[in-house]
């Protein structure tokens, strides 16, 4: 590979010694290209200036402009050039000195050829490394300028979603000349179509969606410095720079004036205004659960008042609801019984939130069922009168109500589980079987590729198969090709080789291995043992 060449200046007050610096030396060889030759250090001085060599080799003795001036002159004005200086043995101490004023090595006259082409080489060396640094500092700092503002809006992002901490974007908004709005006030909206029209017609939705979008950032852009994100669920967050506004009316009439004029349903949460980077954050963190509250409860617009206390330091966390739900598919009374301690106190304050955090837990717990089992009629009405009671009666009695309700889930769960699973696979489990059958030779045969073949989730197809069958699916898969397996072996038209492929088992010693754990004995001994 070709190195590229670094520009060489070389300097001798001595026409002779510079000549043969000049020709005596492969410079190319070594990756320099000679740019000038300059007889005295004023002229070396002109040369660096219109031609900016990355090393110069310089004697130590000249008149007027010695070496070490002219090194001490140039690292003024371009301390990114390397100097190598010449020197007399008499001249040690000049050496010495030049090294400590910034020169990478010295050569002793007469110039030794090993040492000259080892010093040249480090040279290269080091020129190249910070030809890199400096490359991508300059790369960088393009970024920084051209593209600041997007920059800017990925750190920010990072920050809100805790990946960077407040110090590390506070320095950055310095460095960027922005660290005055930093200091303003803060207020986040969140907003998307109503999910229920991408039921209705997943285009149409689409389009709603790309017009309401462009909407809001085209009207809040016009009015507020803002950055725009999207979340996983499709809706999209703005966090808005109120500047030094005492409130957030002025917003919420803007994004009031954009939700009347869809004309289709809006879902649309709006934080309070807080201040500096703690208060972005916070106003972040607070759009996504008003947003959430206002998806359950189907308002058009939610906003934050101040006496509320949903704010980003609830202890009201998806855990608790995961460990109830986990109850639930365990049947266990005693999980159940954890949980609802845990929830009796982390529920905020606000009844009416608390009660729509009950509610979406409610319903998860129902869709679960349902995809699980068919939900009896008695659990059904069971839910169907919690939702009625919601607005009926105070946050202890309801949640108190909830405990009941899913304690009979379990309950009933316990008892009509095996039941209901068979009923349920009474329709998909001869086609499993059958095609379990005859596959048993394929490798990749897996619960997760015969639940695709009959359209069931895996997990509950596992469930399912070893409530009907009173066997795991891995095992009964092992049964099966270990009985395939005796018959083949009995009928001896195979090796044992080509018997294990046939089942699924393509090593044949691994396949020796399950087969003797199956039977008690080796292939080889089976095949013996019934033919005696």
């Amino acid at each position: 590979m070709r190195m590229d060449l670094l520009k060489l200046l070389l300097v001798d007050d001595e026409a002779i010694i510079l000549k043969g610096l000049a020709e005596t030396y492969d410079w190319e060889q070594m990756g320099y290209q000679v740019v000038g030759t300059a007889d005295s250090g004023e002229a070396a001085l002109a040369l660096i200036e219109d031609e900016e060599p990355d090393l110069v080799i310089t004697d130590i003795r000249m008149k007027k402009v010695s070496g070490l001036e002219l090194i001490e002159r140039t690292k003024c004005s371009h301390p990114e050039i390397k100097f190598v200086v010449v020197s007399a043995y008499r001249d040690f101490e000049y050496a010495r000195q030049a090294c400590q004023n910034g020169a990478l090595s010295y050569l002793v006259k007469p110039i030794d050829d090993e040492e000259l082409e080892k010093i040249m080489k480090e040279a290269y060396q080091l020129c190249e490394r910070e030809k890199e640094k400096n490359k991508r500092y300059e790369n960088w700092k393009k970024i920084l300028v051209d593209n600041q503002d997007s920059f800017l809006s990925q750190m920010i992002e990072r920050y809100v979603k805790d990946l960077i901490n407040a110090n590390e974007l506070n320095q950055l908004a310095k460095n960027l000349s922005r660290d005055m709005q930093v200091q303003n006030y803060y207020a986040a909206v969140c907003a998307d179509i109503d999910i229920i029209h991408k039921v209705e017609n997943q285009v149409e939705f689409e389009m709603k969606q790309y017009a309401l979008f462009t909407s809001l950032e085209k009207r809040m852009k016009e009015n507020y410095e803002m950055w725009k994100y999207a979340n996983t669920d499709g809706s999209h967050v703005y966090l808005v720079n109120l500047l030094q506004e005492s409130d957030i009316s002025h917003l919420k009439q803007l994004v009031e004036e954009i939700k009347e004029e869809c004309e289709y349903r809006v879902i649309v949460a709006i934080s309070n205004r807080y201040a500096g980077l703690g208060g972005m954050k916070t106003a972040y963190k607070q759009v996504l659960k008003l947003y959430h509250i206002a998806c359950e409860v189907g308002a058009g617009l939610l906003s934050m008042s101040k006496e509320s206390n949903i704010g980003v330091d609830t202890q009201y966390s998806v855990d608790i609801e995961n460990d109830i739900l986990r109850s639930l598919r365990q049947n266990s009374q005693e999980q159940l019984k954890a949980a609802f301690e845990k929830i009796v106190y982390s529920l905020p304050s606000d009844e009416r939130i608390a009660k729509t955090y009950l509610h979406r837990l409610a319903v998860q717990a129902e869709v679960m069922l349902d995809d699980s089992y068919e939900i009896s009629d008695s659990l059904k009405m069971g839910f169907s009168n919690f939702y009625s009671m919601l607005e009926q009666h105070n946050l202890m009695r309801i949640i108190d109500i909830l405990y009941k309700l899913f304690g009979m889930v379990i309950e009933e769960r316990k008892t009509s589980a095996p039941v209901m699973a068979e009923e349920y696979f009474s329709d998909y489990m001869n086609e499993a079987l059958e095609y379990i059958h005859k596959h048993l030779q394929d490798e990749e045969l897996s619960i997760t590729v015969v639940a695709e073949k009959v359209f069931l989730n895996p997990v509950y197809f596992g469930r399912f198969f070893k409530n009907v069958m009173g066997i795991t699916f891995k095992r009964y898969v092992l049964n099966q090709r270990m009985e395939c397996a005796k018959t083949l072996i009995l009928q001896g038209k195979e090796s044992i080789a080509e018997i294990a492929n046939m089942v699924g088992i393509p090593n044949p010693s691994y396949f020796s291995q399950l087969f003797k754990q199956a039977t008690g004995l080796l292939p080889s001994e089976y095949k013996k043992e019934q033919s005696i």
